[in-house]
C-alpha cells in the first residue's frame, strides 16, 4: 500500500514535468496547430508514428494531457522504460519472452481506462511506420471498449530515420530537437471518428475498422509525405 502510494507520488511529478514540458517548452522548439474536430471522451487517438515527439504534438494540440497510450521500450533503457510508464502506463512489447502475457494484461488495462471515461493514444504501425504494417490492437480496444477511434494525421512533422534507431536517447534528442526547428508548424489533422460496430462479431469488425485505418493514413502519407502508407495484412 505504502510502495504503491509513492509510486503514485512520483508517477504525478514526471507527469508534471511533462505536461509543462509540453506547456511551455514544445513551442519553443516547433509550433503546432489542429485540423478538424474530437468527439467527448472517451476515444482512442489512432495517431501516424513519423517522428519522435508526435505524442507531445497530439497532447498539445488536443488539449488531452492526462492521455495515456500504448509504447514500446524493448531496448536496453531501463530509465527510459521508467518514464515511459509514470507518463503512459500502458505498455506492450515484441520481447518472446513476455509478449503474451504482457500485452494480454496491457489490452485489458487499456480497455478499462477507456471505460472510466479516459483516452488513450495508440500507434497502430508499431514502433516505427518504416515497416509498412498496420496492427490490430487498436481495433481489438475500440470494438471491445465500445469507443470511437480518431485516426491523427501528422503534417510538416519530423520524419524519423530507421538507421539512426540505435543512437544512444540524449544525442537522439538532441538532434531531433535541431531537425523540428527546421520543420516549421508542424499540423496535427483530427480526422472523422470511426465507431465500432458491437453487433458484429470482433473478427469482421476489427476487419472492417483496420480497412478503414489503412484508407485514413495511406490519405495522410500521400499528402503530407508523398509516401506509401502502411498496409493492413489480413
Amino acid at each position: 500500500m505504502i510502495k504503491k502510494f509513492f509510486a503514485h507520488i512520483i508517477y504525478e511529478f514526471i507527469w508534471l514535468l511533462y505536461a509543462g514540458t509540453i506547456f511551455f517548452i514544445l513551442p519553443l522548439i516547433a509550433k503546432s496547430k489542429s485540423k478538424g474536430h474530437l468527439p467527448k471522451p472517451p476515444f482512442i487517438l489512432c495517431v501516424t508514428h513519423v517522428g519522435n515527439f508526435d505524442p507531445l504534438f497530439v497532447v498539445r494540440t488536443s488539449g488531452q494531457y492526462r492521455a495515456k497510450a500504448l509504447y514500446q521500450v524493448d531496448g536496453p533503457y531501463p530509465l527510459v522504460r521508467f518514464l515511459y510508464k509514470a507518463i503512459w502506463r500502458f505498455r506492450v512489447t515484441q520481447d518472446p519472452q513476455i509478449k503474451q502475457a504482457l500485452n494480454k494484461k496491457t489490452i485489458r488495462d487499456t480497455i478499462s481506462h477507456l471505460k472510466n471515461g479516459g483516452t488513450v493514444m495508440i500507434f497502430p504501425e508499431g514502433y516505427w511506420n518504416w515497416e509498412k504494417k498496420l496492427y490490430p490492437g487498436v481495433a481489438v480496444i475500440a470494438h471491445r471498449a465500445n469507443v470511437p477511434i480518431v485516426p491523427v494525421g501528422i503534417e510538416n512533422g519530423y520524419v524519423f530515420k530507421p538507421e539512426l534507431d540505435a543512437e544512444p536517447p540524449l544525442k537522439a534528442v538532441r538532434r531531433v530537437i535541431r531537425d523540428y526547428r527546421k520543420c516549421g508548424t508542424v499540423t496535427i489533422h483530427y480526422g472523422d471518428a470511426l465507431y465500432p460496430d458491437v453487433s458484429q462479431k470482433e473478427e469482421a469488425d476489427v476487419q472492417q475498422i483496420m480497412k478503414a485505418i489503412e484508407k485514413v493514413f495511406s490519405e495522410y502519407y500521400s499528402e503530407f509525405y508523398n509516401m506509401k502508407g502502411p498496409k493492413w495484412i489480413e
